[in-house]
């Protein structure tokens, strides 16, 4: 992943200023320019109030959430270029919009309602699972550099790129990568086949560390097999993580049902890596 400019988007929540501090401290780790966005609407009309009157004072409201934010970002990383925009429209549509041409976009975990920015609920589901590049949910415990990166590794097309996205992340911040295979074993049929279906996901596992480890030989890594649900067993390992790096899509067009789980449970930031979803 080359990175040149960063997109977050902000609505001057605590979740949003959490987002904006972590995409400064990445700016700074990557060395990429940070462009801050504040999503605003018109209120709804009231009497003698003209469309112009209502646009002036909504953009004057995002305009003064992008000032902070700038300056909370140049404050806390000073050698990053940042700047910051307000744009009028749906927060969906204009987040997508403004990142089309970044590298990554990072949002946080919910908004503060009181404007049309807020970003999760819905609107960061929908991000999570349209964005043509990667995203960032800061959630949890946000600017905690201690743990690994987890990478949630399964049977689908995209598990390299994940894997792959998560060693270059891994590298970046000098820390272990951890590899987690969830093996389910609920059923009788499937407890019967238990240490066959382990052992195939451990060679699978283990095929796809080694493609990428000659790339990146200072990054130690550990492979785990946990028998379970994929979402619990994520869900725990992101508790002792920096980052969680998960994929958009499975077999679907949808959002990965164990990332949409992540982004409701995950106890630290979560990389959602796209892929070419199937027609």
């Amino acid at each position: 992943m080359q990175y040149t400019d960063i997109v977050v988007g902000t609505d001057g929540s605590a979740a949003g200023t959490s987002a904006v501090r972590w995409a400064a401290t990445h700016a700074e780790r990557v060395r990429a320019r940070l462009r801050i966005v504040c999503v605003y609407h018109w209120p709804l009309p009231g009497p003698g109030r003209s469309a112009a009157q209502l646009d002036a004072a909504a953009r004057a409201q995002a305009l003064a959430v992008v000032a902070a934010a700038v300056a909370d970002a140049q404050g806390a990383q000073p050698a990053v270029d940042v700047h910051g925009t307000a744009v009028l429209g749906l927060p969906t549509d204009a987040l997508l919009t403004e990142a089309r041409t970044a590298a990554l976009l990072v949002v946080g975990s919910h908004g503060r309602g009181a404007l049309a920015s807020a970003l999760l609920g819905s609107v960061g589901l929908q991000i999570a699972t349209y964005a043509a590049g990667p995203v960032v949910v800061v959630r949890g415990r946000a600017h905690t550099a201690i743990g690994p990166v987890v990478v949630g590794v399964d049977d689908t097309p995209s598990s390299d790129r994940v894997l792959e996205a998560g060693f270059a992340e891994a590298y970046r911040r000098g820390c272990a990568l951890v590899a987690v295979r969830a093996v389910e074993n609920d059923a009788p049929r499937v407890r019967a086949a238990a240490g066959g279906l382990r052992t195939i996901a451990a060679i699978e596992v283990t095929e796809g560390v080694a493609r990428l480890q000659d790339r990146y030989p200072a990054v130690p890594v550990e492979v785990e097999l946990a028998a379970g649900n994929a979402a619990d067993v994520l869900v725990a390992a992101a508790r002792s993580a920096q980052l969680v790096v998960l994929s958009q899509h499975g077999y679907g067009a949808s959002l990965d049902p164990v990332t949409h789980h992540l982004l409701q449970r995950s106890d630290c930031p979560v990389l959602i890596v796209p892929g070419a979803a199937p027609a």
